[in-house]
């Protein structure tokens, strides 16, 4: 289980954060929505350490809390695939995947490629002559190959055409059959409960709400509350 107890953060003087509590269990999904501003990529960069926090962040019952993200991200099986996808455009497909990685990472190339066939025949070309989606895989791929427990997802359907955040929406699905712990940051909330098991309204750096999607009469008051779109 990842757990965020009355985590605080800020930017400098500015606090961003103020007590969010949130769980990411294994096997689930769980979305963060809200609005511009409301804390949803602040809350993945407390897990990781990334900004000033009081609080604790605890992995499998262990707080992590005071170690320095390479720590958390290694030692306790964190990735993450920040908005944007954070690729070097003018490395190869097989470059970006492997950039990092140790020998025991690098062996699990093919298992990663087989989950991503689009990618296949292609890991010899350079990831700026990729369609967007085909780099997102790549970016989803970086962070796989880290065999992670959880994973961070900040906006991975940005800027792609609606066809292709379905498929890789797909494959958040699969990852989470797989047994592991997927938190998203989404701005589309029907995205997110397409795909979540739960949702998390921040508002100004606090949890206002959890739903369970299961429950459409909640999402849609949620939707509603959040954004004033009524259905």
């Amino acid at each position: 289980m990842l757990t965020l107890e009355s985590v605080k953060g800020w930017y400098g003087s500015t606090q961003a954060l103020f007590g969010v509590n949130l769980r990411v269990p294994p096997g689930k999904t769980v979305a963060l929505v809200g609005t511009n501003g409301a804390g949803k990529t602040t809350t993945l960069r407390a897990i990781l350490g990334a900004v000033r926090t009081e609080g604790s962040v605890r992995v499998d019952d262990v707080d992590i809390s005071a170690k320095p993200t390479h720590r958390r991200v290694n030692d306790h099986h964190i990735a993450v695939v920040h908005e944007g996808r954070g690729l070097l455009s003018q490395l190869t497909v097989l470059e970006n995947l492997t950039v990092g990685a140790n020998r025991a990472q690098r062996a699990r190339i093919d298992e990663v490629l087989d989950l991503f066939p689009a990618l296949q025949g292609r890991t010899h070309q350079k990831v700026s002559l990729l369609s967007g989606g085909q780099q997102q895989m790549v970016a989803l791929g970086r962070a796989l190959l880290r065999d992670p427990k959880y994973l961070l997802l900040d906006e991975p359907g940005l800027g792609l055409a609606p066809v292709v955040i379905d498929e890789i929406y797909r494959y958040i699905a699969e990852l989470c059959s797989r047994g592991m712990g997927v938190l998203l940051v989404e701005q589309s909330v029907a995205r997110a409960a397409s795909v979540a098991d739960e949702l998390v309204l921040l508002r100004v750096g606090t949890v206002d709400r959890v739903i369970d999607t299961a429950d459409a009469a909640q999402v849609d008051q949620l939707v509603a509350d959040a954004f004033g779109v009524h259905h």
